[in-house]
């Protein structure tokens, strides 16, 4: 039988394949170009004012967690820094600076759960402080959930992580007791905190894939954030090609430059979110780009319609677009780089610290031999 080497086979392959992968790729262009426009009349997707001047004072709280190995089981360092930029005039000066650290051993147990839920405490710790000081601001940004997903609930058998999950949960709980009526939109002069995640593009295009027409179908967007009911129509019959273009390319292709989505409700689209009662009051979102260059972002929202309108959340995506910054290929506001270039100093004091715990263990006189089997990890 004959055979063939792996660099003839996928030489052969992709001579036969680039043909259809071609057509199908410029089938999706020619898909998109016709319902890009579809999207902006109907009000799906919408453009930004741009800020000719910009005048704010914003806050932004950036977090990180790494973990190495020590001693046979595993120790972590996590931490948020909090910059602060006044922005007059389109001139930027430099503000406070805050940060919270935690850093012990942890066992393998949903440890990377567990971390993310380290990371939520710290923030809101830092939030806290805020609210507590005499500060004020416009913006103030975050990286973690305001609230727990379903996915971050623990497993009945694994107790450390029921204990962090409850722990933070309360911690959430007490936060939204203390502070609600300080921040936007519940108190009109207060500051909007926002939440900057990963890219969650399936969201605008399962709207999409609604039956708009019904009070059923638009439940998931805030319609006063310019949605145009009597240009549904041209929405029907689409599923299929948005099935055919996938989330990633249909969103690339939709928002152009200083352009967002329509806000829709986070909490409508997720099955369970806690703490249920925090949850109520309502959860919005929307993605947006500041240049067709630029990175897609997703922004989370306290509260819900009527107090959110079109235009103070057109107010926030300008401020985001304004504070968008592009490193190595990823976007994120100013405040938020700063302070992930401070964190980027968390593996090596992990390392620090692991060598520093060796021989604090060595010290206490600990059974040489056990040790003896450990000094690879040095």
């Amino acid at each position: 039988m004959k055979t063939i080497n792996l660099a003839q086979s996928l030489a052969i392959d992709s001579q036969l394949r680039l043909p259809g992968s071609a057509g199908r790729i410029l089938k999706n262009i020619r898909d998109i170009e016709k319902i890009a426009p579809m999207f902006r009349d109907v009000g799906l997707v919408k453009p930004v004012p741009k800020l000719s001047i910009v005048d704010m004072n914003v806050a932004g709280i950036s977090t990180r967690s790494c973990v190495t190995k020590a001693l046979g089981g595993f120790i972590y360092v996590s931490a948020a820094v909090r910059i602060d930029l006044l922005i007059e005039q389109n001139k930027l000066s430099s503000g406070a600076t805050d940060s919270i650290s935690e850093l012990d051993d942890i066992d393998f147990e949903a440890q990377a759960k567990r971390l993310e839920l380290i990371q939520i405490r710290q923030t809101y710790s830092l939030l806290e402080k805020i609210f507590n000081s005499a500060h004020s601001y416009n913006l103030i940004l975050i990286d973690t959930p305001f609230f727990l997903a379903r996915d971050m609930a623990p497993l009945d058998r694994h107790k450390k992580h029921k204990q962090e999950y409850e722990k933070t949960k309360k911690v959430i709980e007490s936060f939204w007791d203390r502070f609600r009526q300080s921040i936007f939109p519940w108190n009109p002069n207060g500051p909007v905190v926002a939440s900057i995640l990963a890219e969650r593009f399936s969201a605008i295009v399962s709207i999409a894939k609604q039956d708009l027409r019904t009070a059923e179908g638009r439940s998931q967007i805030l319609e006063n954030d310019g949605f145009d009911a009597l240009m549904i129509k041209q929405l029907d019959e689409i599923e299929e090609q948005l099935i055919g273009i996938g989330d990633l390319r249909f969103i690339n292709g939709i928002l152009g430059n200083f352009t967002r989505t329509i806000a829709f409700r986070s909490h409508q689209l997720e099955n369970r979110i806690e703490p249920v009662k925090e949850v109520q009051q309502g959860l919005i979102g929307f993605h947006f780009r500041s240049s067709r260059q630029g990175q897609i972002k997703f922004v989370q929202l306290v509260g819900d319609e009527p107090a959110w309108t079109s235009e103070s959340l057109d107010i926030v995506a300008s401020r985001l677009m304004a504070l968008d910054m592009q490193n190595k290929g990823k976007a994120m506001p100013l405040p938020q780089l700063l302070g992930y270039q401070q964190l980027n100093i968390l593996p090596q004091f992990a390392e620090f610290y692991r060598k520093g715990l060796h021989n604090a263990v060595k010290q206490n006189e600990v059974e040489l031999g056990w040790l003896e089997s450990l000094e690879g990890e040095e």
